[in-house]
C-alpha cells in the first residue's frame, strides 16, 4: 500500500506520506488503520505529504465513501484536522473535493502546495506573512 504514517504523541501529530498510484481502497484502508490505531488519541492533527503521488485512481464515489467513513468514526476522530500537501493540480482538485464534501466540517481540511504553510495552518511553525 502506498501510504504510511507515524504518530508523534508529543505534538499530537500524525505524519502521513503517500506515493505512487493512490486508489480509493488505499485511502479508505489508511483511514481505517488510523481510526483503529490504539495510539491515535483524538484530537490529533494530520500532516499528509502527497507530493510523491504520481497518479490518482480516486473516484467521486470513493470520496463519498471517505466522508462516510469520517462520519461513522466521528467519536473516534473528533477534532481531527487534516493538512494535505500536494504536488499536482489533479491531487489538489481531489483533495479540495474531499474537504468540500465534508460539509460544515470541511474547515478541518486544508490543501497546500508547501509544507511550511500546512504546518502553520496546523499550529506548528511560524504563521505565513499576509500578502
Amino acid at each position: 500500500m502506498p501510504i504510511a504514517y507515524r504518530l508523534d504523541q508529543d505534538r499530537r501529530l500524525v505524519l502521513t506520506r503517500a506515493w505512487g498510484v493512490l486508489t480509493d481502497a488505499d485511502i479508505l484502508d489508511h483511514k481505517e488503520r488510523l481510526a483503529k490505531d490504539p495510539h491515535f488519541q483524538a484530537p490529533m492533527v494530520e500532516l499528509s505529504d502527497l507530493r510523491s503521488v504520481e497518479r490518482l485512481d480516486v473516484t467521486t464515489e470513493g470520496v463519498k465513501a471517505m466522508v462516510a467513513h469520517d462520519a461513522g468514526n466521528a467519536d473516534r476522530v473528533a477534532g481531527h484536522r487534516l493538512a494535505m500537501v500536494v504536488g499536482s493540480d489533479e491531487v489538489f482538485g481531489m483533495a479540495r473535493m474531499y474537504g468540500l464534501r465534508r460539509g460544515a466540517d470541511g474547515d478541518g481540511v486544508g490543501v497546500f502546495r508547501e509544507i511550511a504553510a500546512a504546518e502553520a495552518w496546523l499550529g506548528f511553525g511560524p504563521t505565513p506573512a499576509a500578502s
